[in-house]
């Protein structure tokens, strides 16, 4: 297998995408080409990069992280003036602030339109989030999360996983994510790889897991069952 097809089969395709195009530019190359012709719509070109290294926010046990404590303040408000002010301010800042708190507003309103069920909203909120701070691991994997689970292409997911993986590689849920899209990859393509490196995914999710993260764990631990009735059906 080659170094192109490893880095597809394990989700990685951001990676493949810049191989194939290295080999692609050193020569004629008919796989280079064809990872490149189901690559071309998906415009991973114009794919954030990240800009320096940071510290990741650590998961709390809960599932949150204090980049959600914004959001947690904003539900309490009883008084719906003061929230449609707070509201307004988050719109504002999205404008005109600086670029990581730009990010963090969209951040915040990516979460209140998943509340509100405007899924597409959401989605472009948190893809925006990555745009103005592309160094952080949260926003790329909260984008990519919440892509699949409204059955965006595993092909725009991905890429997103697999940043927040890059950035953040002791956190589980990156990894718990990549082994959800590589399932619904091999179930797509029907390809055995697919299947093979869910399963190396899973296995890194319950390793890097805390013990604390329990019910994180639990949806880590009902995949894995999942993946288990693939394997032996």
């Amino acid at each position: 297998m080659s170094n192109m097809e490893q880095y597809f089969y394990d989700g990685q395709f951001l990676k493949c995408y810049e191989e194939a195009k290295r080999q692609s530019q050193s020569g004629e190359n008919e796989q280079a080409t064809q990872f490149l012709k189901v690559f071309e719509k998906y415009e991973y070109e114009k794919f954030p990069k990240p800009t320096v290294q940071i510290s990741q926010s650590v998961e709390r046990a809960n599932e949150s992280y204090p980049e959600n404590d914004e959001l947690e303040q904003l539900r309490a408000i009883k008084d719906e003036q003061q929230f449609s002010a707070k509201v307004k301010q988050l719109e504002d800042d999205a404008r005109t602030a600086e670029a990581e708190r730009k990010a963090q507003s969209f951040y915040v309103q990516g979460h209140l339109f998943l509340m509100a069920h405007h899924y597409d909203e959401s989605v472009h909120c948190f893809m925006e989030a990555v745009k103005h701070h592309p160094n952080k691991a949260l926003y790329y994997g909260i984008a990519g999360q919440t892509m699949n689970r409204f059955n965006w292409s595993p092909f725009d997911v991905m890429v997103y996983i697999e940043r927040a993986i890059e950035l953040d590689p002791e956190n589980a849920r990156w990894y718990w994510n990549k082994a959800l899209v590589l399932t619904q990859l091999y179930k797509d393509l029907n390809a055995e790889p697919f299947l093979e490196n869910a399963l190396i995914a899973i296995e890194k999710a319950i390793e890097t897991c805390r013990e604390d993260q329990t019910s994180l764990r639990s949806g880590i631990d009902t995949t894995l069952e999942n993946l288990k009735e693939y394997l032996f059906n």
